[in-house]
Formats: structure tokens, sequence, C-alpha cells
């Protein structure tokens, strides 16, 4: 079956309450829809390219519809202003094997 994975690059611009509130909240938004964390920030060598000034998040799923779904769902989405409110954020749903 081909996983599902979502790729977020997050530059955070308003440390605080709401982006707390956010991580703290997200981790069991994706518990209902078997997501999990594959990374979750750390350290960036750039190998190519530009160099991105956001935290880098992998997400995978069992598949690409999971990912959908989580995306929309009503739990996630009602943390989404939070996240808005706190970071600007590029998110990428991707499909692949590994």
């Amino acid at each position: 079956m081909t996983k599902g994975y979502l790729f977020a690059e997050v530059t955070l611009h308003t440390p605080g309450a709401e982006w707390e509130e956010y991580s703290a909240k997200v981790k069991a938004t994706l518990d209902a829809y078997g997501g999990v964390f594959l990374v979750r920030g750390g350290s960036q060598k750039v190998m190519e390219g530009d160099v991105g000034t956001g935290t880098i998040v992998i997400l995978e799923f069992e598949s690409v519809k999971k990912a959908e779904e989580w995306y929309a769902s009503p739990a996630y989405q009602e943390i989404v202003p939070l996240r808005l409110g706190s970071a600007n954020t590029r998110i990428v749903c991707l499909s692949g094997t590994h």
C-alpha cells in the first residue's frame, strides 16, 4: 500500500500561548488517523538549494486518504487558527513507499 506523508515547513513568527496550545494539542488529533511524526524539528544541513528558515515536520499515515482526512478533520481544523496566528507554514501531501 502507498503511504501518505505530510511535509511541513513551519516558520514561527509569534511564539507564545497560542503556539504552545497548538503544539500540545496536535498529537491527539493525529492519533485517530494513525498519523505519526517521523521528523519534528532537529538540526538541518542543506545539501543543495536554498536554505529555508522553518522547522521541518514530516508526518506518516497509512495512506494519502488518511493524511487528507486528518488535515480536514474537525479536531485538527479547530486548532489550525492557533498555528496560523503563530507561524507561516507550507504543507505538502505526498504519496510514496518506504
